[in-house]
């Protein structure tokens, strides 16, 4: 078996010292006033004279904007990441376009994630030390993993709500080619249970009694928040340690859907899944007034249904692994996977029925992922999505 090469971005936490903190920071801002005067720079083209202005053009003005007396400031950080923040920008204008997200926003100092992208030579490794443009001493990372530093192209340093700092290298990887087991999966996703396999096994990452004392936690922080003065010192510290709590959440989540995806990849070597559509889940979720509604919504959410469909997808890729996604009409929950036959007046409270025409009895989520996983062998083979019938397939 043949090993193949694919990339991949590795994140690991640092320290830095007062003095890069501070130079971090320092170019956190000017990444921000660059990226706000280019959108308005931008903003202001189209409303007024209906033109377009591209990333050549606003390349052009942070030149000029340099020369200025009042932003020579700019001059003393490093200029890639005010580079690479004029580069984002025109990706969000080409999403906006492409319909594939919303109108570019303006960077907020409290609302904005801290993130800074060094390319090219703004970086470099030392053996084991990683200096980045600007800073005198290399930064104090704790590298978790091993990987050939020789094949790193980006470098993004980020800083969570936590108050806690990453550094993401992108680089390449081998991955080894995983051994055939012949055997295919169905996965049905939802907010009972986050994955539920055809097997009739139930994942779900609220099975950990840590992850209910973490949620807890977050609680306990969020009314102590409530209870401060905003803009005082004791709401910034509250402000701080409702952060941490939330992080510890979204770590040991994120923790669990790695170790389930790469399970659920080592063991099958073709996986079927539905393509959810999240966005309309939320639109049409209903429930017992404005407050049930809300709730449901925000489960939906927590879920990461995405996240997981990313992970199965580029953990699939590297070992060659096949993830087939089905129709999102198809009527997985409402069709028999015995006989075929559908029940339309199926509603979503009902977790488990019994089939009219043959008599099985179906726990709703297993049923989906039997039903699932067949179709998806019908994708596998075809090479197309599969439409729900318009008539019961029994009548």
């Amino acid at each position: 078996m043949s090993n193949k090469k694919v990339k991949r971005a590795f994140r690991f936490r640092f320290y830095p010292t007062p003095a890069q903190e501070k130079e971090l920071l320092q170019t956190w801002g000017c990444v921000r006033l660059v990226y706000n005067k280019a959108l308005n720079m931008r903003h202001t083209a189209w409303y007024k004279n209906q033109e377009r202005v591209t990333y050549p053009q606003t390349s052009a003005a942070l030149t000029q904007w340099k020369k200025q007396d009042e932003f020579s400031f700019l001059k003393e950080v490093a200029a890639v990441p005010l580079q690479q923040c004029l580069r984002h920008l025109q990706t969000a204008f080409t999403n906006f376009f492409e319909k594939r997200a919303g109108y570019p926003r303006f960077k907020s100092y409290k609302r904005s994630k801290l993130g800074l992208t060094y390319s090219g030579s703004a970086f470099k490794f030392k053996d084991d030390d990683l200096y980045i443009a600007k800073l005198k001493e290399p930064l104090n990372v704790v590298w978790s993993q091993d990987f050939d530093r020789n094949t790193i192209s980006r470098v993004t340093i980020v800083r969570d709500n936590a108050n806690r700092w990453f550094v993401s290298c992108l680089g390449e990887v081998t991955i080894e080619k995983r051994r055939v087991t012949g055997k295919t999966v169905g996965i049905d996703m939802g907010v009972k249970d986050t994955i539920v396999l055809s097997t009739g096994e139930k994942l779900s990452p609220r099975d950990n009694r840590d992850m209910e004392k973490k949620q807890a936690k977050v609680i306990k922080y969020q009314r102590r928040l409530s209870k401060k003065k905003p803009g005082s010192k004791n709401f910034a510290k509250a402000k701080t340690k409702l952060g941490k709590a939330h992080a510890e959440v979204v770590d040991a989540h994120n923790d669990w859907i790695h170790k389930t995806t790469t399970r659920i990849v080592e063991n099958y070597d073709v996986i079927c899944i539905e393509d959810l559509n999240v966005h309309g889940m939320t639109r049409t979720a209903h429930g017992r007034g404005r407050k049930a509604k809300a709730g449901l919504n925000r489960r939906i959410r927590e879920q990461s249904f995405a996240e997981i469909r990313r992970c199965l997808e580029y953990k699939a890729e590297g070992c060659d692994r096949k993830v087939i996604a089905i129709d999102r009409f198809f009527p997985s929950s409402k069709t028999c996977s015995s006989c075929g036959y559908i029940n339309e007046s199926l509603t979503l409270n009902q977790r488990f029925w019994t089939c009219v025409s043959c008599g099985e009895h179906h726990d709703r989520d297993i049923n989906a992922a039997k039903n699932i996983q067949a179709v998806g062998h019908t994708v596998l083979a075809c090479g197309d999505s599969v439409r729900p019938a318009k008539k019961p397939l029994v009548s």
